[in-house]
């Protein structure tokens, strides 16, 4: 437990942020697994959309610091591989 003040009131905002940040990785690898149950129903529209959901998904994390703008990057190179192999087999 926190004894002074300060370090409760860092206990409240690391609670408070570790909610928030665990909110939007949610959303995230719920896109995630939309995008791939699209992807083996090989239904290409819908995993076009879902795809630009996944992408804005990635952003929200880099823009809140949840992940590093690297890591963004990374992930997103990946769902482009796999839009791209989409797009060879349609």
């Amino acid at each position: 437990m926190p004894n002074t003040s300060s370090a409760k009131k860092a206990l409240k905002q690391s609670l408070t942020n570790k909610s928030r940040n665990k909110h939007f990785s949610a959303l995230y690898k719920e896109s995630v697994k939309n995008l791939e149950k699209s992807v083996k129903a090989w239904d290409n529209t819908e995993s076009l959309t879902l795809l630009s959901k996944v992408y804005s998904s990635i952003d929200k994390l880099v823009k809140k610091n949840i992940i590093h703008s690297n890591n963004g990057s990374r992930r997103k190179s990946k769902f482009a591989r796999l839009a791209k192999t989409l797009m060879l087999k349609a």
